[in-house]
């Protein structure tokens, strides 16, 4: 009793750290190596985003992750709130959130007949005693004892439906030169219940590509006010590149070589796939398949197995051939396999023997999809141009966020939400 009043009292006169006075990024980041292969999603599917209704909150979100080793221990979350365009909000947590400040992750288990040994962690959350009462978007944090040692953040959102948001995506760009390379979209919203004179000023809107959080268009302010509705219509921020479909590897069983495995092999501590030699796809014409828009689902084929403990981990090898190395640009893997970060994990090295970019990723069984992506290393920006091309064909899946602020709470709630394919 006397430990856990002590580390109340700790986690208490700590907790201002994820408060406004601790400079932590609200992003989906993994801040040690051990962590491998987050999960968080609505509806028991892991292809729907974390977000839930303000109503109805019996409908809970899934956490799962793995790490590396074989020790398991207790580690705490907690979550805040944030603005729309993903900072902490100065509000105190009162304001959007009931119960404790702290909950823990205590249901883990431990991987059986695996070469990679982990330890396999899953959350079911909210709970009862640690619940949001505030819609907005909202940052998850996984720590250890101390609320310092960071694990990993991702985001999720509530939403207290008051819009409705209808898009559309036209055949042609208002740049006419762009209409074969780009998206554009046309957003109406609805809310005639809180239409007044601040909507201007008052209301955000976000456009994301697929799970994409790079090229996000964040903000955007309404280009005409109507007495029913509001549009963002010609305006720059609603234009993406359309890029190309993604590619794709499923290696849930390791006694098959499926579509585009050249080889896979294993050693005395870990699988390897090879990945069939990849080419530019830039300037070829479109080829339509299925994907599902960049993002992964973890699991095993093997029958009778537990995906959660009994998958393996997996070296996989990616290779794009190309004549030298890029001088002005970094080559980065994209895509949910790497949580749509660009960072060590997913950077490729040019081989100057094999003429080409390499790079291997440590994942678990299931099937991902992927696109090779360049980053210019003066702004960051990165583009599929050089390597995968932009055909306005290509199948993006656009998620649309409406906020408005609450001038009276003093926060941005999220009041409609929609998804659009581009075709």
């Amino acid at each position: 009793m006397k430990r856990a009043l002590t580390l109340l009292t700790l986690l208490l006169v700590a907790w201002n750290a994820f408060g406004q006075d601790f400079d932590l990024p609200c992003d989906d980041l993994d801040y040690k190596e051990s962590v491998r292969t987050v999960l968080l999603y609505a509806d028991g599917n892991q292809l729907e985003d974390p977000l839930i209704p303000l109503d109805q909150p019996q409908q809970r979100l899934t956490l799962a992750f793995d790490l590396l080793g074989s020790e398991g221990q207790v580690l705490n979350y907690t979550f805040i709130h944030c603005t729309n365009d993903w900072f902490p909000t100065e509000i105190q947590r009162y304001n959007y959130a009931s119960g404790y400040e702290y909950g823990r992750i205590d249901n883990y288990e431990f991987s059986r007949n695996t070469l990679v040994d982990y330890v396999h962690y899953q959350l079911n959350f909210p709970e009862a005693d640690m619940m949001p009462v505030a819609s907005g978007n909202y940052l998850l944090i996984v720590y250890g004892d101390d609320p310092s040692d960071l694990y990993f953040t991702r985001r999720f959102m509530v939403l207290d439906e008051k819009a409705s948001i209808n898009a559309s995506v036209p055949r042609y760009c208002d740049d006419l030169s762009l209409s074969d390379t780009h998206h554009q979209l046309n957003v109406k919203v609805s809310m005639s219940s809180i239409m007044g004179g601040n909507i201007q000023d008052y209301s955000n809107l976000t456009i994301r590509q697929n799970g994409r959080w790079d090229n996000a268009s964040v903000g955007m302010k309404p280009s005409f006010v109507y007495p029913d509705y509001i549009s963002y219509e010609h305006d720059p921020m609603t234009v993406f590149e359309a890029a190309n479909q993604y590619r794709r590897v499923n290696f849930s069983n390791f006694y098959f070589n499926s579509e585009n495995i050249a080889h896979i092999y294993q050693t005395d501590d870990y699988y390897v796939v090879d990945y069939a030699i990849c080419d530019p796809r830039a300037r070829k014409p479109y080829v339509t398949y299925e994907d599902i828009h960049g993002e992964k689902y973890v699991y095993i084929a093997n029958e009778g197995h537990e995906t959660n403990t009994e998958a393996d981990y997996a070296w996989l090898n990616l290779f794009l051939r190309w004549p030298a190395p890029l001088t002005h640009e970094d080559m980065y893997v994209m895509g949910a396999a790497n949580n749509w970060q660009f960072d060590d994990r997913n950077l490729m090295q040019y081989n100057y023997e094999l003429h080409g970019y390499l790079c291997q990723m440590l994942l678990k069984q299931g099937y991902y999809n992927f696109l090779f992506v360049t980053a210019d290393r003066d702004t960051g920006l990165v583009s599929t141009e050089l390597t995968e091309g932009n055909l306005w064909d290509t199948q993006n899946l656009y998620k649309i966020y409406f906020y408005y602020y609450n001038a009276s709470k003093g926060y941005d709630e999220l009041i409609g939400y929609t998804t659009v394919n581009s075709h």
